[in-house]
């Protein structure tokens, strides 16, 4: 057992490492990436010195008390600063660096704490006996008692705020992606709510069983596979990043609030006459890069004003608007072509995925449905 137990300790700080270097080195010029690297070694320092405590080597360990409480509270927001560098521009990014006050806050209160009013040989006593069923007395291991527990309800209430902002954030954007790309594939971040759910469960657990249970014989193996789990998880989101693209729209400049468009009917009708050609008689919906902005383009209008008239108009976003005809155009195709695969049908269609052509059939399928009812 004591084997696994290294295994999985070792584990959980080598592979965010080597991911780490490798999203470095592939995207060094991008900025997103960066952030990610820089959260997987964050998340790295922890696990490593998750092994040197679970190790019991506790003289090691001691001056690095301090800074791994605080890098606990730097994963996610480090998480959530890759997040924010996809969705704004590179500039607003300087405006999020206060979520980091915290953990810095902690670093110094803990060097503190720790090297100045408790002293290494307290502390270490406190950290060998601390998990193990020790009944303590004294004021200083009072004052350590609740000071551990404070850095674990801190955890746990910087998990809920913000996986609640990670899911904010997600809504915001995919409304911006909807009204802006007819293929929204490529810039969706929509594996960010897999991996909240995935984070928040084994952060739950992990967080019930440390703080309820003594480390002690399967417990603490139990533990430290927790901790594995949550390094592979915290990977698997490295690797995504990996292939995340950032769209090349600036949304910090784009306001598609309609209520502050001046509106002409007879221009509505005009640039929906010429909207409704340019979509239906030149076949611009089969373009898998088709976005609003290109239309606008072509139509010489601006992008608030044709969002503004495709929502009041058809009561639809621009990828709704477009996706519709290509599930006609698919329809039309599968009638005379019924043997016609589905990678066939995303490439001729202008879809950017099976997932995508298969949720906007079921639509038009139940809108279908409906109008019959």
């Amino acid at each position: 057992m004591e084997h696994l137990k290294v295994i999985l300790l070792v584990a959980s700080f080598i592979l965010p490492f080597i991911l780490a270097l490798h999203i470095y080195i592939t995207g060094s010029k991008n900025r997103s990436k960066i952030i990610m690297s820089l959260a997987l070694i964050n998340a790295g320092i922890i696990f490593l010195f998750n092994y040197f405590y679970f190790q019991k080597d506790y003289v090691f360990y001691f001056p690095l008390h301090s800074i791994h409480s605080g890098l606990e509270l730097w994963l996610y927001p480090s998480i959530y600063l890759y997040i924010k560098s996809i969705v704004v521009e590179k500039d607003r990014l300087k405006n999020e660096l206060w979520h980091f006050v915290l953990g810095i806050l902690v670093m110094i209160s803990g060097t503190i704490l720790f090297y100045v009013y408790i002293g290494k040989e307290d502390t270490i006593f406190f950290l060998t006996n601390n998990k193990v069923g020790y009944h303590f007395v004294g004021l200083k291991f009072q004052i350590l008692i609740v000071a551990r527990y404070v850095i674990l309800i801190t955890l746990a209430l910087q998990v809920i705020y913000y996986s609640i902002a990670f899911i904010k954030i997600l809504n915001n954007y995919n409304e911006r992606l909807q009204n802006e790309f007819s293929n929204t594939d490529n810039f969706s971040i929509d594996w960010i709510n897999k991996i909240n759910v995935c984070l928040g469960i084994c952060g739950l657990t992990g967080f019930l069983f440390y703080t309820f249970t003594p480390i002690k014989g399967y417990h603490e193996l139990l533990i430290e596979f927790i901790f594995f789990v949550l390094s592979v998880i915290l990977c698997a989101m490295g690797s995504i990043s990996m292939k995340q693209k950032k769209p090349v729209v600036n949304f910090e400049k784009i306001s598609y609030d309609s209520k502050t468009i001046i509106r002409n009917k007879f221009n509505d009708d005009r640039l929906i006459k010429e909207l409704n050609n340019f979509i239906e008689n030149e076949l611009a919906y089969l373009q898998p890069e088709l976005s609003l902005t290109n239309v606008c383009r072509i139509l010489g209008t601006n992008r608030s004003y044709l969002s503004s008239i495709i929502n009041q108009q058809y009561g639809m976003n621009f990828n709704t608007y477009i996706n519709q005809y290509r599930a006609k155009y698919v329809l039309d195709y599968l009638a005379k072509n019924p043997l016609s695969t589905k990678e066939e049908l995303v490439q001729i269609s202008g879809f950017g995925s099976k997932s995508t052509m298969n949720r906007a059939l079921n639509k038009m399928k139940k809108s279908e449905n409906a109008a019959h009812s």
